[in-house]
């Protein structure tokens, strides 16, 4: 458990870097492809509550960009009337949002973020998702069939149409039709 502590601060050093090198960044989290808060450099907003959108919005940018054979999503800038969010996947196991002023160079920012994705991604990279032990783990990725997102060895590309953790579908009944 003392892993878990040092990597979080040194993601949290690499917020914080972002912040001070880019003018106009007004700070960053960042998160897992769940949502769950893992570091962050913010003040004014919850943390918790942007992870968790920002999960959302990797997740649907990442189906439409492997829908729209543009291959796997590197990141999504949004600009809103004041500022900036964008939203970087770094690995396969963490999820960057920086924030951003109105006036935040953003071509600067991605010049800046990329250095920064990658030392997060090292970072993070013992978080990947697998799913938990047992048989029914093992019928879920059977079921999924061979190179299933959540199988060893394979790409998690963010699913956005449930994934793990969500509820499974009812079964049909047979005279349900």
């Amino acid at each position: 458990m003392d892993e878990q502590p040092a990597m979080t601060e040194l993601i949290a050093d690499e917020l914080r870097l972002i912040r001070s090198n880019v003018p106009g960044a007004r700070g960053g989290i960042t998160a897992t492809s769940d949502g769950l808060l893992l570091a962050q450099d913010v003040t004014g907003i919850e943390p918790t509550q942007i992870a968790a959108l920002v999960a959302a919005m990797h997740a649907v940018a990442s189906r439409a960009s492997l829908s729209t054979d543009c291959g796997q999503l590197r990141e999504v800038i949004t600009r809103g009337s004041d500022g900036y969010l964008a939203v970087y996947a770094a690995g396969g196991a963490a999820i960057v949002a920086v924030l951003g002023a109105s006036d935040m160079n953003v071509a600067l920012l991605n010049l800046q973020a990329r250095k920064m994705i990658d030392r997060i991604a090292e970072h993070a990279a013992g978080l990947t998702r697998r799913p938990p032990p047992g048989p029914a783990a093992a019928e879920a990725v059977s079921a999924a069939g061979p190179g299933a997102p959540g199988e060893p060895g394979q790409p998690d590309d963010g699913d956005a149409g449930g994934g793990e953790g969500a509820a499974p579908l009812p079964a049909r009944r047979p005279d349900e039709g």
